[in-house]
């Protein structure tokens, strides 16, 4: 019975016994997992007609991938669990693999795996995961042509993410601000003012996610002066800051002044570097 005295909870996981019964695994031994992502308060509610899970591939790395860790991309995720013999694994979920259970024939057939369960902050990356779909900030249309400007043989935006990728493992954030210029279309000429903080892990990250934060500012400055010139004689985006800022560091006012960047065109390709950031939300 799902009612108010039910015990499963967003982010737990189903039996392969309770998936296989529900038809979201093929076989006992198929090493996919179904996490339950309705919210906590919708699991007993009555007038919810289903139960929503993501079926999720067990991955080999107990680490996961780092740009996909912390919901850096709103496709995919590496989400680790704490087992009870003390150790840790890893599920990579997709939003294309959500399914929606019935909640008569849930509360039936699904059973709760007892031997996995996520901490406070997985839960966290997991919510801001699921928000971030559909949360994320649109930039203005000119803003994202600009930044698909090649220079060499690759565009603004991959030039970021190859940046990106050494030190993800430390970096929780990349906001830029246009300020307002927001939400607006410059027109041939006129150049976006951008300033950009390179948010790091302050707490876990110690003095090597600042070095991590610094070393991507230095390559970001000196990326936007080769593919658009200096500030003072820009003409498509003038880079006019660009520091690293500690998480810990960042307010309720900065967040609502900036947005998250996500390199959107890389995270279409599910299979290749998926995009670095999450959107619309704080860091964990």
């Amino acid at each position: 019975m799902l009612d108010r005295e039910t015990s499963w909870r967003q982010g737990d996981l189903l039996t392969s016994d309770g998936s296989l019964q529900l038809g979201l695994v093929e076989s006992l031994e198929d090493g996919r997992f179904a996490v339950v992502i309705s919210h906590d308060c919708d699991i007993p509610h009555p007038h919810e007609p289903c139960i929503e899970v993501i079926v999720a591939d067990l991955i080999g790395d107990a680490r996961g991938d780092p740009q996909l860790s912390h919901a850096k991309n709103p496709r995919r995720l590496h989400l680790a669990y704490d087992k009870a013999d003390g150790g840790s694994m890893v599920l990579e979920l997709r939003h294309a693999e959500k399914r929606s259970i019935p909640r008569v024939e849930f509360g039936q057939s699904a059973s709760r795996f007892l031997e996995a369960s996520l901490s406070d902050e997985s839960k966290r990356t997991l919510k801001q995961w699921l928000a971030a779909r559909y949360g994320r900030p649109a930039f203005p249309n000119a803003f994202e042509n600009r930044l698909a400007k090649r220079v060499g043989k690759r565009d603004v935006k991959s030039r970021i993410a190859r940046i990106l990728a050494p030190e993800a493992r430390h970096l929780v954030g990349l906001f830029f601000d246009l300020g307002e210029q927001r939400g607006i279309e410059a027109s041939d000429g006129e150049p976006y003012a951008l300033s950009i903080s390179v948010a790091y892990d302050a707490i876990e990250g110690g003095p090597g996610a600042r070095e991590s934060a610094e070393s991507v500012v230095r390559q970001l400055r000196e990326l936007f002066i080769e593919a658009y010139g200096p500030p003072d004689a820009a003409t498509e985006i003038a880079l006019d800051a660009c520091e690293p800022v500690p998480d810990t560091h960042m307010t309720l006012a900065d967040l609502r002044r900036v947005d998250q960047w996500r390199l959107e065109y890389l995270s279409l390709h599910d299979d290749e570097h998926g995009g670095f950031l999450p959107d619309g939300v704080a860091p964990a």
